[in-house]
């Protein structure tokens, strides 16, 4: 296995050195990775689904870490910064996602039960800023619509998240597996609540403390981007502890930290994501070499359709019903609605649902759908962004909101 391991160092260290001229031909990060996990997976080095637990612990450091990131850019002055188009997409193109996906789900999967249709839906509805690099690298795209899907996927990861907690909730208690209403109203008070006010608590807390060692150079500047790292450690084991959703206290503490932080709170997003872009790599490569095949195997025209219903009816209805009444022309709306490439979230939420809630009667299909999902996402939202000037006709002019 070790071998193995040398050649996959190799190999992204090489896209690394060469990144710039692979993305001229097209090929985006999480392309080149899950194609080199799915070649790994069938190559047969050792790569089992024994290996999820692995997965599992590599997504939860990445999905904090990237929850945090994305948090922290919801300042004060966040709709301002995001813009009228975005904070539509987010506060109402994502539950029309959610809803609108439940109600598709329902009609191609009648057999299976109501609310785990809504947590495929809630699974499905998140983008993935990693697999949009390529549009932000596009400078023929006009620097308005880059920002505002740069905003949109960085942050309806988090948003989507007390949806995915809430239905999967709802769906143990549907089959028994849980103790009742009781349990359920138990169960969203902890995971959501708690963690919220631990995020809330311990993010405004830390950034009090930062305001307070910077303002009487207490701190070394060298270490201060270290100590968002470990904020971020903090914050979810602490809400661990006091049994609330970690990655909901995470999501939320950024937000804290960066509205109680004096000054700016780049440091923390600069240092986080350079970190989350390294896991993400392997993030990708993980679920190429351990979900992919599984889900290949199990692929059924009913998997394919759900998958282009979702990507092809879903996301575009919901973005241009989010944006009726704002200023955004016709290939405006259509980019946007396109451009929502299913990726990480939709990846790491799955397996977090596998592996924390026990008792969802169709999780393997669940599963199946989901990484069937991220992988036509990253190659068909990755070849099109490319020509996506060509293919909807505009010229960067935009100037803004």
């Amino acid at each position: 296995m070790e071998h193995y391991l040398v050649y996959i160092a190799l190999l992204m260290l090489l896209y690394c050195m060469f990144s710039a001229k692979i993305g001229s031909w097209g090929i985006t990060m999480p392309m080149a990775f899950l194609a080199l996990g799915v070649a790994i997976g069938f190559g047969g080095p050792g790569l089992t689904l024994e290996g999820a637990g692995v997965f599992h612990d590599l997504a939860e450091v990445t999905l904090a870490l990237l929850l945090f990131a994305d948090a922290t850019t919801l300042r004060k002055d966040a709709l301002e910064k995001i813009g009228t188009r975005t904070f539509r997409m987010l506060a109402m193109g994502l539950p029309i996602a959610i809803g609108l996906g439940a109600v598709v789900n329902m009609l191609l999967l009648p057999d299976w039960p109501l609310w785990e249709v809504c947590l495929l839906a809630a699974l499905l509805a998140p983008t993935d800023a990693a697999l949009g690099q390529s549009i932000q690298s596009n400078e023929r795209i006009p620097q308005t619509f880059r920002d505002a899907m740069n905003a949109e996927s960085g942050l309806n990861d988090g948003l989507a998240l007390p949806f995915v907690i809430f239905f999967a909730g709802l769906a143990i208690e549907s089959t028994g597996g849980g103790d009742g209403g009781e349990g359920l109203m138990s169960l969203i008070a902890s995971q959501i609540g708690i963690g919220a006010v631990v995020g809330i608590a311990g993010g405004f807390a830390i950034g009090k403390l930062r305001n307070f060692v910077v303002d009487r150079g207490l701190m070394d500047e060298g270490l201060g981007q270290v100590a968002s790292l470990i904020m971020v450690a903090f914050i979810f084991f602490g809400a661990e502890h006091a049994g609330g959703n970690s990655f909901v206290a995470v999501f939320v503490a950024g937000i804290a930290y960066a509205n109680a932080a004096s000054g700016s709170v780049h440091h923390a997003r600069h240092f986080l994501e350079g970190d989350g872009q390294f896991l993400a790599m392997l993030s990708f490569f993980f679920i190429g070499a351990l979900f992919v095949p599984e889900a290949l195997s199990h692929m059924t025209p009913m998997v394919l359709l759900i998958v282009a219903m979702s990507l092809l009816v879903v996301r575009p209805i919901a973005i241009w019903c989010s944006l009726i009444g704002t200023d955004t022309t016709v290939n405006e709306r259509l980019f946007y609605g396109w451009f929502g490439p299913r990726g990480l979230a939709t990846a790491l939420f799955a397996v977090l649902v596998v592996m924390e809630f026990e008792g969802v009667e169709k999780i393997d299909g669940i599963l199946v759908i989901s990484i069937t999902a991220v992988l036509i996402s990253a190659f068909v939202h990755g070849i099109t962004a490319k020509y996506a000037p060509e293919i909807f006709r505009f010229t960067n002019d935009k100037s803004g909101d």
